[in-house]
């Protein structure tokens, strides 16, 4: 899982219009973490051990109140909503590609729902006539090129790995984003996954584990709410 050069976390910021926070110490501890749990993680992609129960727990947690979320949280919701929608939708159109093997197929439909799981996860945060019900344009767009242009099993391989990477360092870059820390913890809770996704899909491309397994997680290539609206 090439997500990262091989140093601690840098958090970046990409909120419009409000000036960024200094990341307190306990912060930086915290996304470097983060980091660490990405790749430790990864190590079970090899075997497949783990994600399913990961995210099943995920997509079934709720809370009878919503938090108190700032505007620039309910708007860092809605990107990682729309984002996760796009790769739902991008990954289901993947797995029916006709010169899949069936089990890679079956391996991008399960990581299609489980970004799914993850759209339902920050829906949950915030007020259903808030909620982004749509996948993200922009993304899906380039996602679906990308798809479409893949001539063969290992070209379509290497696209979904680097979207995984991409989609692992937008998370991790959140957790850095967020004010609140129960958006912070839920965005630290999936970033994980994500991140086992992108090693698992190295795992079956038969890459080196030096290749998909880095010793930290990064922010590199982290996708920017600016870039990508919402609509």
């Amino acid at each position: 899982m090439s997500m990262s050069p091989r140093h601690p976390v840098d958090p970046v910021d990409d909120r419009a219009g409000a000036e960024p926070a200094p990341a307190s110490p306990s912060r930086r501890r915290f996304v470097r973490s983060v980091g660490l749990g990405a790749a430790a993680l990864g190590a079970a992609a090899a075997t497949g051990a783990g994600l399913t129960g990961v995210a099943s727990a995920q997509s079934s947690s709720s809370s009878a109140t919503l938090p108190d979320l700032v505007a620039a949280d309910v708007s860092l919701v809605q990107f990682l909503e729309s984002v996760s929608l796009a790769a739902e939708s991008g990954l289901a159109s993947a797995a029916d590609a006709p010169y899949l093997d069936s089990a890679v197929a079956e391996l991008l439909r399960g990581f299609s729902r489980h970004h799914r799981d993850h759209a339902t996860t920050f829906a949950a945060l915030i007020p259903k006539t808030a909620n982004i019900t749509t996948p993200n344009p922009k993304l899906l767009s380039e996602l679906t090129g990308k798809v479409d242009g893949a001539a063969n099993q290992a070209a379509l391989l290497g696209v979904v790995q680097a979207f995984e990477e991409q989609m692992a360092a937008t998370m991790l870059a959140g957790v850095g984003q967020a004010r609140s820390w129960v958006l912070a913890s839920t965005i630290s809770s999936i970033a994980p996954i994500v991140g086992q996704m992108a090693a698992a899909i190295g795992s079956t491309a038969g890459q080196p584990v030096s290749q998909w397994l880095p010793a930290f997680a990064s922010t590199n290539g982290a996708l920017a709410p600016s870039a990508y609206p919402v609509s």
